[in-house]
């Protein structure tokens, strides 16, 4: 991220870590955020969309003055924001060497590792994941940047019509809808307010295909999961927030990803689409893993694409019978720098430059859910 990492972190981190000095500051996997007085947000939460905006919290433990930063149980998610944190604080530490910087030295930072028991747990038994109407047929579950879908996929009307009428009352919410000719494509779009970041989602993926067995008489209603993100090239020439990223291979440069290395659903889209990439995918836990000699070790292995999540929900849609598809905007370039990065995702001109592909990925999902779904 060379220059810009700086900037990226810096509009990450809680404010209670920059409060003060502890004795420690520990994240761990904890959802205690809803009717926890004790449990203090994070100030700079993305309140203006539906999903994907709440951030780890900030609890202090005054006995042993350790400051916990708890997160949706995950190991890459947990792992991830000590390392946010501890970066910060060392950058800050090189910039005000000495007392003068009365913050906490980087390495009292430490993180608890989440099981996938941990995570699982959390899912099934700190939301509202198992009200989810799985047992109304669903066939196909779209997960991630479903908010921008509009209202040919989530329905409503045109814009300025009422918003997407989404259901459940907890983290996750959704939204039923029939598509195709006769209507027999049930589609469940679902939104989840927490990060699924790194193998929490392929937590989600078990979790769902164990739940739609279990509902069923029949077997698995469920066929099909897709994932609509973001994640970085490893591709010379592509410039961030022009194109789109699919495939249904992974390298063997990561644990998630060697498991998965080829899954159904690759050719799900009905293609070629406009300003879309086809390629192969790495599975990394965090984007401060993607360092310059991490992308040289991938030299001539013919990588495109990278993110946290896409291996571990392809190894799950794959241990489970499912068919899995994603379709991701490509919003940084990690062997040449351009002004678009990580850094600066909210600029207005890089969210005008989002929406030309926010309008290909609905093309895109209202062809293939509008055909029958193959068994």
């Amino acid at each position: 991220m060379g220059a810009s990492l700086e900037r990226y972190l810096q509009v990450k981190v809680h404010q209670a870590v920059l409060a003060r000095r502890y004795a420690a500051i520990v994240v761990r996997g904890a959802y205690t955020r809803h009717g926890d007085a004790s449990s203090t947000p994070f100030d700079g939460e993305k309140r203006d969309k539906p999903f994907n905006w709440e951030r780890p919290t900030a609890r202090l433990d005054a006995a042993s003055d350790t400051l916990y930063i708890e997160c949706f149980p995950g190991y890459d998610h947990a792992e991830h924001y000590a390392e946010i944190i501890a970066v910060y604080l060392r950058l800050l530490q090189e910039k005000t060497p000495g007392p003068q910087l009365r913050l906490t030295p980087s390495n009292r930072v430490s993180f608890i590792p989440a099981s996938c028991s941990d995570t699982h747990s959390a899912l099934t038994h700190g939301t509202n994941l198992a009200r989810f109407p799985l047992g109304d047929g669903i066939d196909t579950v779209v997960l991630g940047n479903i908010w921008h879908l509009g209202p040919a996929l989530l329905g409503g009307g045109a814009s300025p019509a009422p918003a997407p009428a989404w259901q459940g009352t907890g983290p996750w919410r959704w939204i039923v809808r029939r598509f195709g000719a006769s209507e027999s494509r049930v589609v469940g779009f679902l939104g989840f307010q927490p990060a699924f970041w790194g193998d929490i989602a392929g937590e989600v993926v078990h979790a769902l295909a164990a739940r739609s067995r279990s509902r069923s008489r029949r077997g698995s209603a469920l066929k099909q999961v897709v994932y609509l993100g973001k994640l970085g090239a490893l591709r010379a020439g592509v410039r961030p927030n022009r194109w789109l990223a699919t495939g249904g291979e992974a390298a063997a440069a990561a644990a998630a990803a060697a498991a998965a290395a080829s899954w159904r659903g690759r050719a799900c889209w009905r293609g070629p689409w406009r300003c879309t990439i086809v390629g192969r995918h790495v599975t990394l836990g965090s984007v401060l893993h993607e360092t310059r000699e991490w992308c040289r070790g991938l030299e001539g292995r013919g990588v495109d694409f990278v993110d946290p999540e896409i291996g571990h929900m392809a190894q799950a849609a794959v241990r489970s019978g499912l068919g899995y598809g994603y379709l991701h905007m490509i919003t940084d370039n990690l062997v040449e720098k351009y002004e678009e990065d990580l850094s600066n995702e909210r600029a207005e001109w890089v969210l005008s430059e989002r929406e030309r592909l926010h309008e290909v990925v609905r093309e895109v999902m209202v062809d293939y859910l509008g055909t029958e779904l193959k068994a």
